[in-house]
């Protein structure tokens, strides 16, 4: 981390005026997009195959309506239909193919201001107030393709970038086989993906994305993790352990998402409505561990996934889910012994005309707490998110969000966090969005001592482009 200089708190008109420059910076730099000829203007791949508007499966990107949540289910085929075989694809021998322009897309998303408000951790000087505000290129890129090989065979692929981290990686990955038996009694995945896809608050469809903490000193067990700034993400998905780590002895981090809800694990599921539109299942069993690829722990996590819905009409949808995580060894505590690490939780959403209610709870649970760690050691903690996505006009989303995380872990090192979230996104078209996002800590700061009190405030501002 840079070695931040010590000067005195800017004044509010000082602040206020930053952010002024920041955001005339901001539009300058998407001028571009507003100037752009009609024939430039592109929506997803998706979109493009059954010629059709984003909005058709979205709330407002990336939330899914009801519709698109079908879509997602049939494996890349709208509802009702088992057409992949054929639908907007070409004939070549005895395959069908699809225009490359179908299947493969790209989004660009990030921050291109931040500017944040802690208290300060170097002993010298803790407790003094640091402000700082930089501008940065939009952080992540990611390029997909995604859609139907044969009838009821589907794939989806992402390949993500991270400017500041550096390097590319498979982010997800996947096959898809469905209405096996019978339409939507089974469909089957396969590869590495995110187990919450079908929950009522999925895990990589939020409106408030997750801003990563930024850390200071080793992660190695049995040395503590030390952060400079805690990670915003959501705290009924995040790990919620102090003095945890993985196979390899990584620690991990309490803000980060995790086991059902990680986003990129790697196994197989089976979901499906046997019984009508009323009723979704879904099992699976996965490497576990917190890898994407291997299988360390050299056992399985299984879950399992019940949703109800409640209505599915144009104006108006509503859902309640349930889910078990059953780790097997897949986290080690302070004193290198194995532990179970398992998960509980409950979602729910409901949406009517242009308003999005979500929320989520979450209990994680350390199963018979190793003995080197009895005592010191909280095996129990709780995550809660709640949420709401609201249109102010025809092109603008207003968004808030709470989030509280009740800690466990390590006695010396837990503490617990509560955040409040707003912003605001202005689409200049269906697939093009500016940002404007703050974020404030509700918890008194306690000197700057520990990330998850020393962060006061965060502000950003950014873009979202997808094609």
């Amino acid at each position: 981390m840079p070695d931040y200089s010590i000067g005195k708190v800017p004044t509010v008109f000082t602040r206020v005026s930053i952010l002024i420059v920041a955001l005339s910076i901001l539009c300058g730099t998407l001028l571009t997009f507003l100037l752009a000829p009609d024939e430039a203007q592109a929506i997803p791949a998706f979109a493009r195959k059954y010629n059709t508007n984003c909005m058709d499966c979205h709330t407002a990107p990336p939330m899914l309506n009801a519709f698109g949540q079908r879509f997602l289910e049939n494996g890349y085929q709208l509802p009702g239909t088992e057409d992949g075989g054929s639908t907007g694809k070409k004939k070549l021998g005895d395959l069908n193919l699809d225009d490359v322009n179908q299947y493969v897309g790209f989004r660009l998303v990030g921050n291109a201001v931040s500017s944040w408000g802690f208290k300060k951790q170097n002993p010298a000087s803790s407790g003094i107030v640091e402000n700082k505000t930089e501008f940065t290129f939009p952080e992540n890129f990611v390029l997909f393709a995604g859609g139907t090989v044969a009838k009821n065979v589907g794939f989806m692929v992402e390949l993500g970038h991270d400017v500041q981290a550096g390097g590319a990686e498979v982010e997800r990955g996947f096959v898809t086989f469905n209405n096996l038996g019978s339409h939507n009694l089974a469909h089957l995945r396969v590869g590495k993906f995110d187990p919450n896809t079908f929950s009522s608050y999925a895990t990589v469809r939020q409106q408030l994305g997750d801003v990563e903490e930024s850390q200071k000193g080793g992660c190695a067990a049995p040395a503590p993790c030390g952060f400079n700034r805690v990670g915003l993400s959501p705290s009924a998905f995040a790990t919620k352990f102090y003095g945890l780590y993985d196979r390899s002895g990584n620690g991990l981090s309490p803000f980060a998402s995790s086991l059902y809800n990680s986003g990129h694990e790697t196994g197989v599921d089976v979901h499906g409505r046997p019984f009508g539109d009323w009723f979704l299942y879904q099992v699976g069993v996965l490497n576990g561990a917190n890898e994407s690829l291997g299988d360390s722990n050299k056992g399985k996590d299984v879950y399992g996934m019940v949703r109800f819905d409640y209505a599915q009409s144009n104006f108006f949808s509503a859902s309640m889910s349930g889910f078990v995580y059953q780790g097997n060894s897949n986290a080690k505590v302070q004193t290198r012994e194995d532990v179970n690490w398992n998960r509980y939780g409950l979602s729910a959403r409901a949406t009517y005309m242009m308003v999005d209610v979500y929320a989520a709870y979450s209990v994680d649970k350390i199963n018979k707490t190793p003995t080197g760690v009895a005592g010191l050691f909280d095996s129990t903690a709780t995550g809660l998110t709640v949420g709401a996505d609201a249109y102010v006009t025809s092109q603008t989303l207003v968004s808030l969000r709470y989030d509280n995380l009740d800690a466990g872990g390590m006695l010396a090192q837990r503490t617990s966090a509560s955040f409040v979230g707003v912003q605001a996104k202005h689409f200049l078209r269906a697939n093009v969005a500016i940002f404007a996002r703050s974020d404030f800590n509700l918890r008194q700061s306690e000197g700057g001592d520990i990330a998850a009190r020393n962060l006061r405030n965060a502000f950003f501002s950014g873009i979202d482009v997808i094609f």
